[in-house]
């Protein structure tokens, strides 16, 4: 968890989320977002929603819109690349303790899903990933991105994360000249943090 609040923002409205896509697509340039972040913030009453405070609540908002413009910019290059990885958080997984049956491998720093839990967020994500063509590796953190991409060659990444978490992530993937796409996490913390499994059917392309 890098945030030092939590958030669920499962308690937002849809509409919430359709206003950041749309402010990102008419704005071109996120630099100019501040008072359209501050804005949302007083809309959505989004610091009272959350219960979070005024400055972390653009915070949040600002890092969203961050993502969301990343994403829409390499929609295309994302969609055309044929190696692609998944990465997951494993503090989406329903167990965190033995209940659950993840394999860790070192060689990688990642935990492989055993499937032992129909209703397991992990679960959902690692047969959706993998439907899709996927390879796909459950991080106990962002700093085994590093390994994974020396160990693994692909052309894309797709990674699930805190909005803060995201952001770092896609800056190191770019920085290995490599395409990458982020779904926020809508609830985090240091376990059962949850994503929209819609969002991710989407960003599987």
């Amino acid at each position: 968890m890098s945030y030092t609040f939590n958030y669920d923002l499962g308690k937002l409205p849809r509409k919430f989320f359709r206003e950041i896509a749309k402010i990102t697509d008419k704005q071109k340039l996120h630099r100019k977002l501040g008072k359209a972040s501050k804005t949302l913030v007083k809309k959505f009453r989004v610091d009272k929603i959350l219960g979070i405070q005024v400055e972390d609540a653009i915070s949040v908002v600002e890092d969203l819109t961050d993502i969301y413009l990343n994403n829409m910019v390499h929609a295309e290059e994302f969609k055309k690349s044929k190696e692609k990885i998944l990465l997951i958080p494993h503090c989406c997984r329903k167990y965190m303790d033995s209940r659950c049956k993840a394999r860790f491998d070192t060689k990688f720093s990642s935990y492989f899903c055993s499937h032992c839990s129909a209703n397991c967020p992990a679960n959902k994500a690692t047969k959706l990933g993998e439907s899709k063509g996927y390879k796909v590796f459950i991080l106990p953190g962002g700093s085994c991105i590093k390994k994974i991409l020396e160990k693994v060659n692909c052309e894309a990444v797709l990674g699930i994360a805190c909005p803060e978490e995201l952001k770092l992530g896609i800056m190191f993937v770019r920085s290995k000249n490599k395409i990458v796409k982020g779904i926020p996490l809508t609830k985090n913390g240091c376990s059962n943090t949850k994503f929209n499994i819609e969002s991710l059917k989407e960003g599987l392309v």
